[in-house]
């Protein structure tokens, strides 16, 4: 705890002021310039004094600078409570970003993101639940290597025309002595308790506003301790340092001026190089994240909002509640807008609602893929998976529908209409086809990607995708056959009415079935399994 020079009280880092505050005496320090006996020590020594509370439940832990901070609850598993466990003497870190986002704000820009999303529940911004978010400090690490021994490369020579359009290139492999100091550009996640997708959502941070650590800037927040070992991003990380080594190498007028004499240059493109590469961490800092997690039996959601720049990263779930209700009021007014039209229209048959309801089931099944696809995209983090409805579908279900009734009316100029009808429902659907070809596209990289992620929530996400990719493929199948069969139900001139109406209902009846088939996997998916943190890091129970 750090003291109030004037009074002894406790003092707490006031994210608004940048400052220590005393709520006892109202004064206002800044914590550079407060030198009390922890920020003196602090100074001089390489470790500070933290509490630590642990999850009697999964085995989470938090600390404080201030014991007086007890944990009501677990923020990794939403856990009643938190147990003191002992005074520890922690590792200084090497610098800190202080809080800039307060809590009010934190969660007036989370329930915002929260209402971008119509297909998240309101539940999510219920004013007892985002109360319970927490500051907490999260440990990062930027990491350094060493280029140090021999080093061999592939060199290049420059290109030799030996024709009119033929070059020819030479590979060498060119071996040398190096030294070389390398670094990453970026901090990385130093905590296993906190989702490194999460982490990577809320990058970045601006370390122009870095400051030397104080304890100070704990008061009043949780911290954790980094527990990650110098090897955990090496896979990651190594080919970026290679990269920075290639840069250096290049930008060395020595080695530059010894290849160009022999007409040479390096080969970055080269994979079998051997540089002799040692990775450490450079230095340890606390980047500010307010934290909240929902725990509804035996799942569990979490929500991070950056306490610097105020970006949100958190699970968003879809509600199968609302994409039903969607789906039912969608389908209301459609039908109620046909029924209308034949109202005013009673030139308007029973083929046209048939080939309406056909068209519709096409639209509803490429619409009910495309929230599939942007589920997966959003927890693979693949830009490329998550986009919006191509205004190109927009407009070719629009057209195709008005060609439908273009070709199923009667009218003055019925030939004609007929003729115009068959127009806009070819050139549509072209544009329809390209839409459905590039879908199946991003759904075959959905179920190619490897389970090579160490975020056991998107593996978990991944396992239920591929499996709903199986059941999802047939039916869709069936469903395109059976409406490329209703739709050629409106040229049969032997079906009657009656029959002709219950092609419709059937093709309500099949698509109705597909989104049963995507609420059941929405829901599958909706949240992380409770986390449990032993001494080989952290992993989700499969139970």
């Amino acid at each position: 705890m750090v003291h109030c020079p004037s009074c002894g009280a406790g003092l707490r880092f006031e994210i608004t002021s940048q400052q220590m505050f005393c709520e006892h005496c109202q004064n206002r320090f800044d914590p550079k310039k407060l030198y009390d006996k922890m920020s003196d020590d602090a100074k001089t020594e390489k470790t500070f004094d933290s509490f630590v509370y642990l999850c009697p439940s999964c085995g989470g832990e938090i600390e404080t600078t201030d014991k007086n901070d007890a944990v009501g609850f677990c923020p990794y598993c939403g856990g009643a409570s938190m147990i003191y466990d002992k005074i520890r003497k922690e590792w200084k870190p090497d610098g800190v970003i202080p809080f800039k986002i307060t809590k009010e704000q934190c969660k007036e820009l989370y329930c915002s993101e929260v209402k971008k999303h119509l297909f998240v529940s309101r539940k999510y911004c219920n004013p007892e639940l985002i109360e319970s978010f927490r500051g907490i400090y999260v440990p990062y690490c930027t990491f350094e290597g060493e280029v140090e021994g021999p080093v061999t490369l592939r060199a290049k020579s420059l290109k030799q025309n030996i024709g009119n359009y033929d070059y020819k290139t030479d590979y060498y492999d060119v071996t040398s002595t190096a030294h070389y100091a390398v670094a990453t550009s970026q901090a990385h996640d130093a905590s296993v308790a906190f989702d490194d997708h999460l982490s990577e959502r809320l990058a970045p941070f601006d370390n122009r506003e870095r400051r030397n650590f104080n304890p100070g800037y704990l008061c009043g927040f949780y911290a954790e301790s980094g527990d990650i070992s110098d090897t955990e991003y090496e896979q990651l990380l190594r080919g970026e340092m290679i990269d920075e080594f290639y840069h250096a190498a290049k930008s060395d007028k020595t080695i530059s001026d010894d290849l160009k004499m022999v007409g040479l240059k390096i080969d970055e493109t080269a994979s079998d190089v051997a540089v002799p590469l040692k990775m450490k961490t450079a230095k340890k800092l606390l980047y500010p994240v307010w934290f909240m997690s929902y725990r509804r039996g035996d799942k569990i959601t979490y929500a991070t909002v950056n306490g610097q720049t105020g970006k949100v990263a958190a699970d968003l779930p879809l509600s199968p509640l609302r994409i039903l209700l969607a789906a039912l009021i969608g389908s209301a007014a459609l039908f109620g807008l046909l029924f209308l039209i034949m109202s005013f229209l009673p030139s308007i048959q029973a083929a046209t609602t048939l080939g309406v309801s056909a068209m519709l089931g096409f639209s509803g099944m490429y619409i009910l893929q495309h929230f599939y696809i942007n589920t997966v995209g959003r927890a693979l983090h693949a830009d490329e998976l998550t986009q919006r409805l191509p205004v190109s579908f927009i407009l070719s279900t629009i057209g195709e529908t008005l060609g439908v009734i273009l070709m199923t009316t009667d009218g003055t100029y019925e030939h004609n209409r007929y003729l115009l009808g068959i127009v806009m429902l070819l050139v549509s659907a072209f544009f329809r086809i390209r839409c459905h070809v590039m879908q199946h596209k991003h759904t075959s990289k959905i179920k190619h990607v490897n389970l090579n992620t160490d975020s056991m929530l998107t593996n978990g996400i991944l396992v239920e995708a591929k499996k709903f990719n199986r059941l999802n493929g047939i039916v869709r199948v069936v469903l395109f056959i059976w409406f490329g069969f209703r739709l050629l139900g409106i040229f049969s001139s032997t079906a009657n009415n009656a029959a002709l109406y219950a092609m419709s209902a059937t093709c309500a009846i099949g698509l109705f079935v597909l989104a049963l088939l995507h609420i059941q996997f929405q829901s599958k998916i909706a949240k992380r399994r409770l986390p449990q943190f032993n001494k080989k890091g952290a992993y989700y129970d499969t139970k």
